[in-house]
């Protein structure tokens, strides 16, 4: 494709705010988040001034809606409501009104309450077919339904919107994401190509207002690193550009050695819905670091940090220097309590897709900032200096393809664990609809990641293995019956098609050991099923590409040693597969191997050097701003202190 435009000219310089902040540049607090805050930050509130945020008369719509519109850029959905709720009930609500409730809702993940929201504003005639409103209504209708798997619906809406504004990119990706979870692989094709033409310098003119594009949406559609870093660029723009003006200053050398120890803060995301924990890349690693050298800060945004509640990761609090239950504070708010921490180097864990805490990051409250490997690989963030990879999913020719510098760990963070003997017992075969003398072979990931030209390949390795069978996650059924369709065309029975429903993580983990190879999807791999059919002990086959999404598996098989699993091309794979499932010694040996790996891990020793070499790369990057020299890229180098 051609030279992709570069949306951001310059890297991320701390620009100072002086109304309202005290000596030490700490920002306010509201006076409505400071009544809510619990014990722990309730403290700090008296130390901080504040700036309350009036509300609007009872009947005044425009002013209703201009305030909840400001409380939603933000991050405070739940005032918004409460705000739009305070307009009298007898005055007509607009629009504007319901989307904005639409946005609110659909930030709580209330995806039922906001498409109706959305539709309501879709019907009003003050915002008709090619007005912002109209438009704005036909997005956030689209990914309220995309978010209910109503596929086809949300279709519907983005192609409508297409209809009226052709160059609307954030259309166009949806679209697209829509056609391949509904596996219409005829319309398919020219969604991409409409996609790909659609990156053009001042496409952020053609984004909709309040209604935020996720680059994480076109992962399983490309593996085009240059448009996965304009999206992600892009998406920046459209949420920050106009807000905050990003420079990346050299930072000036220390005048003195760095007197005891170093402050860490890490931003965990998860605001408003619960993570399970196995997807959470590196919160066990800090109960390792050395407190002798590090003070650990966290600004937990996690759902499950409720009044009553257990507590989450309470071994991991007591290694903290300070634990911020940072769920009701606002970015402003919440940049001051960073501020006033004092950080050296601020971590983001948040992951992609999740409403993350990138508009902390965009005031540069630490003069460093970090973040681990999302699934889009770039945030596309340009006060971001760091991206922590691994030289497998991140090698340091693939720089281009990031805003941040990369940074690389030895190796991806994984830990294995020994099987846990409170697992359910396995189904049989017969249990799960597959015939008992079969070769298995399984992919359980949502349907958008499968494409044509990946189920092309499949087909070829059902005909070359006559007695095999392909286990797949149970779709909607117009997709099964495409996919049984694509079957027939290519020579195939569709009863080698088994498709199974979707199970609680426990039985779902049981069953798994009944395929006989996991097959991997590109150009986004299917990284957490991947780590599930390894954790059962099933090998894995994955095809890598060129962005970093696609080379996440892997890393997890070069982790494990079973590097002859992760093949480069798709005549490769499909030697490497057939080989695999032709010779019963090849598939016990792999899985002896793999058994044993599992049988020997040890997850307190792998934590303690995943940990070692993680503070020693977090301390190199320390070492060059202390120096006064730009962040660059920095190659894995194991911690020195590893044993």
């Amino acid at each position: 494709m051609a030279a992709l435009p570069c949306l951001s000219h310059a890297p991320c310089v701390t620009t100072a705010r002086t109304t309202g902040a005290d000596p030490q540049g700490r920002l306010p607090l509201s006076q409505a988040v400071a009544a809510r805050l619990p014990p722990m930050l309730a403290a700090l509130a008296p130390a901080l001034p504040r700036h309350p945020l009036h509300p609007p008369p009872h009947h005044d719509l425009h002013a209703c809606v201009q305030h909840a519109e400001h409380l939603l850029v933000r991050h405070r959905p739940g005032e918004v409501l409460d705000t739009l709720d305070r307009l009298d009930a007898d005055f007509p609500r607009s629009a504007a009104w319901h989307l904005t409730r639409a946005s609110a809702l659909s930030a709580l993940h209330d995806d039922r309450q906001a498409a109706h929201a959305a539709s309501t504003a879709l019907i009003d005639p003050n915002a008709p077919p090619g007005s912002v409103l109209h438009r704005r209504a036909l997005l956030q209708l689209g990914h309220s339904l995309t978010r209910q798997h109503a596929h086809a619906d949300a279709a519907w809406c983005y192609r409508s919107l297409l209809a009226e504004h052709p160059q609307a990119v954030d259309a166009a990706l949806h679209a697209a994401l829509g056609s391949a979870a509904l596996l219409d692989w005829e319309r398919l094709p020219a969604d991409l190509h409409r996609l790909q033409a659609a990156a053009q310098p001042g496409a952020t003119a053609s984004l909709t207002p309040q209604v935020w594009l996720d680059p994480c949406a076109l992962l399983p559609l490309l593996d085009d690193p240059a448009l996965l870093r304009w999206y992600a660029e892009l998406a920046w723009a459209q949420r920050h550009g106009s807000r905050h003006h990003a420079t990346r200053l050299r930072p000036p050398a220390r005048q003195a050695p760095r007197h005891g120890r170093w402050r860490l803060g890490v931003l965990m995301g998860g605001r408003g819905r619960a993570r399970v924990e196995r997807d959470t890349p590196a919160l066990d690693l800090f109960t390792w670091f050395d407190r002798a050298e590090v003070e650990l800060y966290f600004y937990s945004d996690a759902w499950a940090d409720l009044p009553g509640a257990a507590p989450r990761h309470p071994h991991l609090r007591a290694h903290a220097t300070a634990w911020h239950d940072s769920r009701h504070l606002d970015t402003d708010d919440l940049v001051g309590v960073v501020r006033g921490d004092r950080i050296d180097l601020l971590l983001d864990l948040s992951h992609s897709g999740d409403d993350t805490r990138l508009d902390v990051l965009s005031q540069r409250p630490a003069p460093l900032q970090v973040a681990w490997t999302r699934h889009a690989g770039t945030t596309g963030h340009p006060c971001i200096d760091y991206l922590i990879g691994d030289p497998v999913t991140t090698p340091l020719t693939a720089q281009p393809q990031f805003s941040e510098c990369l940074a690389q760990l030895p190796q991806r963070h994984w830990t294995p664990t020994p099987p846990d003997t409170g697992t359910p017992p396995a189904p049989t075969r017969t249990a799960c609809g597959l015939p008992d003398s079969a070769l298995v072979l399984a992919c359980f990931t949502r349907p958008e990641r499968l494409n044509p030209t990946q189920f092309q390949q499949w087909c070829a390795l059902l005909q070359a293995v006559p007695e095999a069978v392909l286990w797949l996650l149970a779709p909607q059924p117009q997709a099964q019956s495409r996919l049984q369709d694509s079957l027939h065309r290519a020579g195939l029975s569709p009863q080698r098609l088994v498709f199974a429903p979707w199970q609680p993580h426990a039985a779902h983990q049981a069953r798994l050991p009944l395929a006989d190879l996991v097959l991997d999807t590109t150009p986004g791999n299917a990284e957490t099923a991947a780590r599930d059919a390894l954790q059962a002990g099933v090998p894995v086959l994955t095809q890598t590409g060129r962005s970093a999404p696609a080379r996440r598996t892997a890393a997890l098989l070069h982790r494990l040693g079973l590097h002859a699993l992760a093949c480069e091309t798709p005549e490769q794979a499909l030697r490497t597969a057939v080989q695999f499932l032709r010779e019963s010694d090849t598939r016990a040996s792999v899985r002896a191997q793999l058994r044993d790996t599992l049988a020997h891990a040890s997850p307190p020793t792998d934590l303690h050097r995943h940990a070692l070499d993680l503070q020693h790369l977090l301390q190199r990057m320390l070492a060059r701003a202390d120096a006064g020299r730009l962040p660059a890229p920095l190659a894995a180098a194991p911690s020195p202190r590893r044993t």
